[in-house]
């Protein structure tokens, strides 16, 4: 099974967004055991919100990822592929993007520093291009099969 397609961006830009939101989130989960790597603000209100998010976004990523099955996978595919338009992609064209955005925007909560700030926007913005860049490639392998479900489905929420 194919686990790595083509990136839609440029590949720095791609694998540093992602490996910015990455070690967000590590450094967030970390934070849930005590282990701090920078200093953070302490406001209660900013955990509980972090929590929600954080669960929010894991039943996006699970749901996306049962929608998908086995096409599931880091970038484009290679080969034939169908377009997913049923289960948790009824709500949105990007549930996965959803889902890891939360996830990025809890760590950011978590963590409560700028420097956490500033590392969660920059992955934030680079899926934004990351899945521009996968709607041009939608749109042209599928068509106005594309073209109808992005009229019914918006890109995020």
């Amino acid at each position: 099974m194919e686990i790595i397609g083509k990136a839609t961006i440029n590949p720095v830009l791609f694998y540093s967004g992602k490996v910015s939101g990455y070690a967000l989130w590590v450094g967030g989960g970390l934070g849930c055991f005590g282990i701090k790597f920078i200093p953070e603000f302490e406001l209660p209100v900013l955990d509980i919100l972090a929590i929600a998010a954080l669960l929010l976004g894991l039943i996006f990523i699970a749901a996306s990822a049962v929608s998908l099955g086995k096409s599931t996978r880091l970038g484009l595919p290679q080969g034939d592929t169908k377009l997913k338009t049923g289960g948790i992609y009824r709500l949105s064209r990007n549930p996965m993007y959803v889902g890891f955005n939360l996830l990025t925007i809890a760590a950011m909560l978590a963590i409560s520093n700028p420097v956490a700030w500033v590392a969660g926007l920059y992955s934030m913005a680079v899926y934004d291009l990351i899945i521009r860049g996968e709607e041009k490639f939608l749109a042209a392998r599928f068509g106005d099969e594309y073209s109808a479900y992005r009229t019914q489905v918006r890109r995020y929420l």
